[in-house]
């Protein structure tokens, strides 16, 4: 096959990959592994499609492989580059994205979710040039002649265990999390008259509407506030309410009227913060702690348990799949997929409608190149076994402290479009790295990967020396490139079609489809055993935002399993 033949064909499939994954992309739930598995399974049927286009050029076996592994990778990027679309229209991100999403739906509840589409579009393409620039130097250091993956296997359960403390580390208490028992310190007051205190419910939430009595008329006071949480003390009756960004300590004297509701005596109104004390973050962390063991527990259960895998029940027969896969797919489907959507119904705020005038992104080109590096370096991170693009995104937060205030809803205008940047760059840059560490220490280190390695097979080959690049590896980073260039124009495409029409989109009969679809994949796919899988993790994947943690720590599952290997 020519040089020119291959290069059509690789656009072809690479195309056909891109529509693949707007697909994946958008639709939440629907993950690039589902995919993968499909691609695998139904390996040879591909084959024989692109015999039927490409046979003319007289392909060879390497070179067919290489063709359909292109669909891989032409999905796995344009999915990086789509994903955050619904994480912030539809509020049902994934593992990858989840970090994104508050800061990425504050803009769009304020009409701005187009402008956050561009930042993660700058973030996605500038990691792909970013992951390019840093191929060489992390195939020195990860390869010959540093070899430091194989240097630091004998210490590798020391820094999973160091990465799993650290990620344990970062959970700390929030205003919201205070309880009834929870001292405040007061900031400034003001003295009130006699009020009218009525407890409504506006848009799906209790609130307090307060009205001044001693004005004559039914004159509003400036409080239509969230109650976060309710107690009596000494007699005065206490609600702590959440205002915009402020939180607001009411103090009640006195006993109420029956109808209605006024106080006989002053109403004292401040602002007010929390007296957060180490008990409280080490609350948090135990928290954390427990979802993490807890996600550890199960991975071993599925993974070190002699013979689970083979004690099912499957409509079909896939022998291209290794058993540990099988058993991983229902597990991830329940612990990041299923339960975002079920918890997702639950919460469906409605949509305004948003300015697509007002889309510019205020970052100067020294401000993107540092949230696009730091976002890249940290998805370094992603060679060690067990370590998500979730675990590479918390690191990347912490590279600097803009990030961090971005992730926690209190940074200004310019570091939140930096944070969605960074993000954004950690997702993709995490993929074209496990596409790299396929080559150089013959890991897969993503299901998208172990598709591409079950692909190719015995003529997978280690790029051993520096100058003699695999060419299954050369032509799959071009790949990558193209899929790239094509989905800049896919995601603001979307991106705009969603900010025009979000406010009209049917969720909760999308995330019905979705269930329905993710069911029969794992009946297919993983058999009977699947689905008692998935209804487990499915379960344990709900309590990160009931108990008020980050998902993060659901990657447990894979981490301790891990680390237990390398003791």
């Amino acid at each position: 096959m020519g040089t020119i033949e291959l290069l059509l064909a690789i656009i072809v499939f690479t195309l056909l990959g891109c529509i693949v994954g707007i697909i994946t992309g958008l639709v939440p739930g629907i993950h690039v592994n589902n995919v993968a598995y499909m691609i695998l399974a139904s390996q040879s049927m591909i084959v024989s499609m692109a015999i039927w286009a490409f046979g003319w050029a007289l392909p060879s076996n390497l070179e067919l492989m290489i063709i359909v592994c292109c669909l891989v990778i032409g999905n796995v990027i344009t999915h990086t580059f789509l994903d955050f679309i619904p994480s912030v229209f539809l509020g049902a991100p994934e593992g990858e994205t989840a970090l994104s999403l508050l800061p990425g739906h504050r803009m769009m509840l304020a009409g701005r979710g187009y402008e956050a589409v561009k930042c993660s579009v700058i973030g996605s393409f500038g990691a792909v040039l970013g992951a390019l620039a840093l191929l060489i130097p992390m195939r020195l250091i990860i390869g010959s002649p540093i070899n430091a993956y194989d240097a630091l296997a004998a210490w590798m359960h020391l820094l999973l265990l160091g990465i799993s403390i650290f990620l344990i580390m970062t959970e700390i208490a929030r205003p919201g999390d205070v309880s009834r028992k929870s001292k405040f310190e007061m900031k400034g007051h003001c003295l009130l008259g006699q009020i009218n205190i009525e407890q409504v419910t506006h848009d799906g939430q209790e609130v307090l509407e307060l009205s001044n009595l001693d004005a004559g008329t039914e004159e509003m006071v400036a409080l239509k506030a969230t109650i976060i949480n309710k107690f009596s003390d000494a007699g005065s009756r206490f609600y702590l309410l959440k205002d915009g960004n402020n939180q607001v300590l009411l103090e009640a004297l006195g006993q109420p009227l029956v109808e209605p509701e006024i106080d006989e005596q002053i109403i004292a109104i401040g602002s007010i913060i929390p007296i957060l004390t180490w008990k409280d973050h080490l609350k948090k962390r135990a928290l954390a702690a427990g979802v993490f063991l807890l996600s550890g527990l199960l991975g071993i259960a599925l993974l070190s348990t002699p013979g689970m895998a083979s004690r099912n029940i499957f409509l079909i027969e896939i022998s291209s799949l290794d058993p540990s896969t099988v058993l991983l797919f229902p597990l991830f489907t329940g612990l990041f997929g299923l339960s975002t959507l079920l918890m997702s119904m639950m919460d469906s705020p409605e949509i305004p409608e948003q300015d697509l005038s007002r889309t510019k992104v205020r970052l100067s080109l020294k401000q993107q190149f540092k949230a696009i590096m730091s976002g890249t370096i940290a998805s370094t991170a992603s060679w060690f076994p067990g370590v998500s693009a979730a675990i590479s995104t918390i690191i990347s937060v912490f590279l600097h402290k803009s990030n961090d205030d971005a992730a926690e809803g209190k940074a200004n205008e310019t570091e939140t479009q930096e944070f969605l940047v960074s993000v954004s760059a950690v997702n993709t840059s995490v993929a074209l790295f496990n596409l790299m560490a396929l080559f150089v220490i013959l890991k897969s280190k993503s299901w998208a990967m172990k598709a591409v390695e079950g692909i190719i097979a015995n003529n997978l080959t280690e790029w051993e020396p520096l100058g003699n690049v695999p060419m299954a590896m050369s032509s799959l980073l071009l790949a990558a490139l193209i899929a790239a260039l094509v989905s800049i124009p896919l995601a603001l495409f979307f991106g705009k079609i969603f900010a025009k029409y979000c406010s009209k989109i049917n969720y909760t009969m999308l995330v019905r489809t979705v269930i329905v679809f993710l069911l029969a994949m794992i009946i297919l796919f993983s058999g009977v055993l699947g689905l008692v899988i998935l209804a487990i993790a499915t379960c344990v994947g709900m309590i990160p935002p009931l108990i008020g943690v980050k998902r993060v720590h659901l990657m447990g599952c894979l981490i301790v399993p891990v680390i237990l290997f390398f003791i």
